[in-house]
C-alpha cells in the first residue's frame, strides 16, 4: 500500500486503501465498511508485498524508522531537537520539511507514521474540515505525544506540551491531548509526505496531528521552553499514543 499513498487524489479508491489498512495486521478490525472490494483487495495486496512492514514480535512491527505497538496503540519514531529559540509553528517536521520553524526534525517518513497509526485504528478527520476558529474543536483522534531521551544513562520521558510555551509566558502550553487529523490528499499526493510536516502548533490541514489548543490561530503565539530541552541536535524519540 505505502507506494499508492502519493498517487493522485484523483483516483477514488485510494481513500479506501487508508481506510482499509486495519484488515493487514492480524487481531484488527477488517476493512472500512462500504470500501470498494477492488480498493481493498489493492492494498492488502500492494502492502502484504512490501518488504517495508516488517514484524518485531508479539504485537510489535517496524515501518522504516517508525515502531508501533498494537497492544499499547503507540507509534514511536526518533527525532533530533532542532530549535531552542524563536517563534514555532511545528513541533516535529521532516529534515527536508519546515525546519526553520519546528521544535524537532526527523528523518521518518510521514507515510509511515500515518499507516502505523490507520493499522491502530486511527480513522482521523476524514473529509471533515480543519475550523480556523479556534474555539471550534478539530475533527479527528485524540492522541497524547511524549519525548523522551537518555540523560547519564537514564531515560527521561515528557509530555510533549512541557517543551513549549505561549510567547508571553514561561508557563508550559497547557496538558492534554492533541488532535490526529490524518493530513489529507491532494492533487500532487499525500500533503503531509510533500511537505514534510508531521506534528503542527497552528491549524494544518496537511500535517498529520494538530494542536487544539487556543494560540493555534497564531503564527507567533508558540515559543520552545529551551531551558526544559536536551541540548540542540541531540537524539530523542517521540511517540504518539491513540487514545482509547
Amino acid at each position: 500500500m505505502l507506494r499508492y499513498l502519493t498517487k493522485s487524489a484523483a483516483r477514488p479508491w485510494v481513500n479506501w486503501a487508508f481506510m482499509a489498512a486495519p484488515a493487514l495486521l492480524t487481531g484488527l478490525a477488517g476493512p472500512a465498511e462500504g470500501a470498494p472490494a477492488e480498493a481493498t483487495a489493492t492494498a492488502i495486496t500492494a502492502a502484504s508485498t512490501n518488504e517495508s512492514l516488517k514484524p518485531l514480535g508479539p504485537g510489535l512491527f517496524g515501518l522504516g524508522l517508525v515502531r508501533f505497538s498494537q497492544r499499547e496503540r503507540i507509534v514511536t519514531f526518533p527525532a533530533f531537537v532542532n530549535m531552542k529559540e524563536q517563534s514555532l509553528e511545528y513541533l516535529v517536521v521532516t529534515s527536508t520539511g519546515k525546519t526553520h520553524e519546528s521544535l524537532l526534525r526527523t528523518d521518518a517518513r510521514p507515510q509511515d507514521i500515518h499507516l502505523a497509526l490507520l493499522l491502530l485504528g486511527a480513522k482521523g478527520a476524514g473529509t471533515n474540515a480543519l475550523p480556523q476558529d479556534p474555539t471550534q474543536s478539530l475533527p479527528g483522534d485524540k492522541v497524547t505525544i511524549e519525548i523522551s531521551w537518555k540523560e547519564d544513562g537514564v531515560e527521561q520521558r515528557r509530555p510533549a506540551e512541557e517543551f513549549v510555551r505561549p510567547a508571553k509566558s514561561s508557563a508550559p502550553m497547557s496538558p492534554g491531548p492533541w488532535i490526529y487529523n490524518g493530513s489529507r490528499l491532494r492533487e500532487d499526493g499525500f500533503a503531509a509526505e510533500l511537505d514534510g510536516s508531521i506534528v503542527s502548533l497552528i491549524t494544518d490541514a496537511d500535517a498529520l496531528v494538530n494542536n487544539p489548543r487556543p494560540g493555534r490561530e497564531d503564527d507567533d503565539f508558540w515559543k520552545p521552553r529551551a531551558e526544559r530541552l536536551p541540548p540542540l541536535n541531540s537524539p530523542v524519540n517521540v511517540s504518539i499514543r491513540l487514545s482509547r
